[in-house]
């Protein structure tokens, strides 16, 4: 009978793999820099079994989890377990993280750190509880969601990982703090909110140069909340960061060998930013943060198709027995993105005008473009979604519609786009194209531009009307803010104008004004955006009522000995984040300063 083998060492027993036995130290041992019992235990020598106080002091360091990590379990890849991280993380040089095994699914016992109660000072918590958790992510996509700029998340994913315990806890409190400023559910303590945001963006920072599309979410919310809480100035550098992002991850490309959802996504973070941008640029584009000439994304789908996961081909065939109106949402989204990018050519159009030192030979031709665009658009929104673009019948009834915001945004948008395109042509406007451009216009054209801005600024009014009488908890589109100035200084300067006469006179105008005024005062009072519009309209409506002979000189434009075109192309206007963020370069004056010192 051959002897009896050596034991293996403690460690291989302990990890149940194979030993070579080796005297000395095994080469498992070896290789895991690990503490071999063959070299001092005498036991194994002996064949005395180690007692359990020495097996609690020997036992080997544990290398592996019991689990993937979490963001091995995000990423749905396989995760090699290792402590204390894992070879993906280390790899993409991530924050490796596993989820403790004595803890429930309970998102806030689970991942979410920023929503457990810490016993610290400085607790940037703007929920404490995974119940306001849910309730967060509730009202975002029941109330923000539908707005075009906030529309980047999968609402299914989303879920889904804040029930598993995998949501982000960055993007937790991003989602959570938006929430709280948008629909307050309670008074929040501004210090705590700004707290949330400083550590957010506190995540970004320390990943600035791992940039991702979760990072990237996350950074499109606080910009978000800075708009929010009027600061300007942050949001528009912040912005641009977003900007690098979206270009580093080449968002504005398609990656066809993508899963269908993460494709998705990617468009609509892109097309977010882009919506974002528009508050920003406003036309002018040394301004722009991701240019639409270096977009070469698709439009996003709708939202059922994104919803289920479901090609919108796919989609389109299983519902075609049914009617237009009964569509979900049709392709809502991607019909206000492609009529900004259509509002946008026209305010890029009117600085070019400004610019112009001769006649335009093709500006007839441009205009009957962008006019047929618009008449495009009007069909093809009809067709696909059976919303009748130029007119809101019962609006009251549609605003019970989850996506009433972006109907809302697709109608006035579309008015305010012909009142930009036709008041170019209006003699003595403030907007009208130069002198050298307006003298080479045919008559019939500025009878027709006259029409057209008459004809659809009575839209607008007609839609600030009927927006007065709902309720002061309804979220409307920035933009709506922008309609309803622009429409107010429209009406007034028809209707006070001497040149023509128009359907609506100046007490029917100043009315309407009033209307405009009180929509955003119910709606958009809490907002520093709007706050320079509401100041200039009260201003226009207060003229009306003193001086009513005054007002059309207000609204005319001015007439300078030379042209002040280059001036009128880098004006920003009055909704602009860019012109109230007041950006001052004083860097001058301080190298003036200290040459004289």
């Amino acid at each position: 009978m051959g002897r009896a083998q050596r034991p293996p060492c403690f460690q291989c027993r302990c990890r149940k793999v194979r030993c070579d036995r080796r005297p000395g130290c095994c080469n498992n041992c070896e290789r895991l820099d690990f503490a071999c019992s063959f070299k001092k235990n005498t036991s194994i020598l002996t064949n005395r079994r180690p007692s359990p106080k020495e097996t609690v002091q020997n036992r080997p360091e544990r290398r592996r989890g019991t689990q993937a990590c979490i963001e091995c379990r995000r990423q749905k890849a396989r995760c090699s377990g290792e402590l204390p991280e894992c070879a993906n993380c280390h790899r993409r040089q991530r924050s490796c993280q596993y989820p403790q095994a004595n803890q429930s699914n309970n998102i806030a016992d689970n991942l979410v750190e920023v929503r457990q109660p810490q016993e610290v000072p400085g607790d940037t918590s703007s929920a404490t509880t995974s119940d306001e958790l849910f309730e967060s992510i509730n009202v975002y996509f029941q109330h923000l969601y539908p707005i075009p700029s906030f529309a980047f998340l999968h609402e299914p994913t989303i879920r889904q990982q804040c029930e598993s315990g995998t949501l982000d806890h960055n993007l937790a409190m991003s989602i959570a703090t938006t929430v709280d400023l948008w629909l307050p559910r309670g008074q929040k303590p501004s210090e705590k909110i700004n707290l949330c945001i400083d550590s957010v963006e506190q995540g970004i920072w320390n990943q600035l140069d791992r940039p991702c599309i979760r990072q990237l979410q996350c950074l499109m919310l606080i910009v978000h909340c800075h708009i929010h809480l009027g600061h300007f100035s942050r949001a528009y550098m912040l912005a641009g960061l977003a900007g690098r992002a979206v270009t580093a991850l080449r968002l504005n490309y398609e990656r066809p060998e993508l899963s269908f959802i993460a494709q998705e996504t990617r468009r609509r973070v892109l097309w977010a930013l882009t919506s974002i941008d528009g508050f920003f640029s406003v036309g002018l584009p040394e301004y722009e943060t991701i240019p639409h000439a270096i977009i070469y994304q698709r439009l996003p789908i709708s939202e059922k198709a994104f919803r289920e996961g479901i090609p919108q081909s796919q989609l389109t065939a299983r519902r075609s027995s049914l009617s237009a109106a009964s569509a979900e949402d049709g392709g809502l989204l991607a019909d206000c993105i492609q009529l900004s990018k259509i509002s946008k050519d026209i305010m890029r159009l009117t600085r070019q005008l400004a610019l112009s030192e001769q006649p335009l030979l093709q500006l007839g031709g441009l205009i009957q473009e962008i006019q047929n665009d618009l008449l495009r658009f009007q069909s093809d929104v009809e067709l696909s979604v059976g919303h009748q673009v130029a007119a809101l019948a019962n609006l009251e009834d549609m605003a019970r519609s989850r996506w009433f915001a972006r109907i809302l945004q697709v109608t006035a948008t579309w008015h305010q786009a012909h009142c930009d395109l036709y008041r170019l042509f209006l003699p003595n406007y403030q907007a009208v194209a130069p002198r050298i451009i307006m003298d080479t216009i045919e008559p019939s054209m500025k009878d027709h531009a006259l029409a057209k801005c008459e004809e659809h600024v009575q839209h607008i009014n007609h839609i600030m009307q009927e927006l007065l009488h709902l309720p002061k908890e309804q979220i409307l589109p920035r933009y709506i803010a922008v309609c309803a100035y622009h429409a107010t200084r429209l009406s007034l300067f028809l209707a006070a104008s001497p040149d023509w006469k128009v359907q609506t006179d100046t007490a029917t105008a100043i009315k309407n004004a009033e209307i405009s005024l009180s929509v955003l005062q119910k709606f958009f009072s809490n907002l520093p955006f709007t706050d320079r519009i509401i100041q200039d309209m009260q201003d226009l409506v207060r003229l009306s009522h003193d001086r009513p002979g005054a007002i059309y000189k207000e609204l005319c434009c001015p007439s300078p000995p030379f042209d002040q075109g280059r001036h009128r192309h880098s004006h920003l206007a009055v909704h602009s984040l860019v012109r109230q963020a007041n950006f001052v370069d004083d860097g001058y004056e301080e190298s003036c300063n200290d040459s004289v010192n």
